[in-house]
Formats: structure tokens, sequence, C-alpha cells
């Protein structure tokens, strides 16, 4: 069977910024084993494929920064360890997530058990409450949100969110069961509302910035069109 090629919204001699599908593992590991993964395709569609710098969690749609060679390589991991890579993701929340802030609150890691600085901004985009019940209320309020961070933990923006109370819709791991079951039963939708928009960082090897986006996924579109959200998308 054919696999469906990698987007790739922007490449020269030395990196490239792809666009990732949702549900699709970066590489095979020892938790999951599949055949079909982001490096196999990378590898069947490039003479010389690119290589992912930095990790997106399997549900999470968008963006991710690749390099042809070991030197961009080790520039750009170099650049991802010490924040000089800005990063926005768009998630579809529980609840009224207003204004903007930044969450500073240590995570756990999950291999050590130690507790590491974490940092992520926000900033509210659009909500809307609809006569859909909740667990408590009589209905239902989801937000659309902008999330950055400024450090690079484990799930980190899944964990901010949800501990601030604003759980991603759909996340299995750090979410709200009653919440993903109910918007998947009224809106046909599954899966983890969370998408890496956009990325800017310094070039390795040349005095430029490259900036890229990657439009929402189809899904994510659909249900921004529902909630009349698609005029708050920049």
């Amino acid at each position: 069977m054919d696999q469906e090629k990698i987007e790739i919204l922007w490449q020269d001699e030395y990196l490239a910024i792809i666009n990732k599908p949702a549900e699709l593992i970066i590489h095979a590991s020892a938790i999951s084993r599949d055949r079909d993964t982001l490096i196999r395709r990378l590898r069947n569609q490039f003479e010389n494929p690119p290589i992912p710098v930095h990790r997106l969690d399997r549900p999470v749609s968008g963006v991710i920064v690749a390099a042809f060679d070991s030197d961009s390589a080790a520039c750009l991991s170099k650049a991802f360890r010490e924040g000089e890579v800005h990063k926005n993701y768009i998630a579809i929340v529980r609840g009224h997530l207003k204004g903007e802030g930044l969450i500073d609150l240590p995570l756990k890691n999950e291999r050590s058990g130690e507790m590491q600085e974490s940092r992520t901004t926000y900033r509210h985009l659009a909500d809307i409450e609809l006569p859909l019940s909740s667990r408590k209320y009589p209905t239902s309020r989801y937000s659309l949100v902008m999330a950055s961070p400024e450090t690079g933990r484990y799930h980190q923006i899944r964990r901010h969110l949800a501990r601030m109370g604003y759980p991603i819709v759909g996340d299995t791991s750090h979410g709200d069961s009653y919440c993903n079951h109910q918007f998947e039963e009224n809106f046909g939708v599954r899966g983890l509302m969370l998408h890496s928009h956009s990325v800017c960082l310094k070039h390795p090897h040349r005095e430029e910035t490259v900036q890229l986006e990657s439009p929402l996924r189809m899904e994510m579109q659909n249900i921004c069109r529902q909630f009349h959200w698609s005029s708050s998308l920049f």
C-alpha cells in the first residue's frame, strides 16, 4: 500500500520544515513498533532524508524541524535546548481560558522523578458556550488557545493546561474523558485537539531567520468553522 507523502513546508540544503500528520509516530520505539513512521516515510521520499531534531507527540499534528546533515542537526538541537527556537501551538480546551499569561509550574521528569523548571505562555483566541450539559452544568464551554512552551518537557503543554483546569479536548492521558466522549459524540471529531502551528528559528548556517506556519488539520478547521472561530485564526 502506498504511503502518503509527507508535506514539506520549506527546505534548503541544510534543513527542512515538515508538516507532520496527527497519529503518525516519528520513529519506532519499545513502546510502539509501528512500521508506518515519519522516519520511514521520509526515507522513502528522499535520497538523503532529513532527520527530525526535536520530538512531537504522536497525536499532535503540525510543524517539526529536521536536518539533512549532522552539523546542522547539532546546531538546531543546541538551539532547541537553549530555548532559542520559538514555537506556537493551537489548542482547543475545555472551559473559558481568558486573557493571556505564563504558566510557571515545575513538572516531574517521567524517568528520573526529578522536578524540572517548566514554563508555558498562553493567549486566548476565542471561546464558546454551548447548550450541551456537562457533568455539573447545563452548558459546555470551550476555548481556542495559543500556547508557547519556553521549556521542552514531556507533554508540557498538555500537563500545564490540565493543571490550570483547562484540559485539551481529546487528551486521553491528562484530559477529561467525559468531555472527550461528549465532543466526539456531538461533533464527530476525535483525537487530540493540539496542533504545532508555527516555528521561528535562526538558520544554522546563514544570517537569516526561518519562520513557517502550518494550517490547522482538517478536523480542527471544521470545529473552528462550526464554532465560528475561523476569523480568530490570525
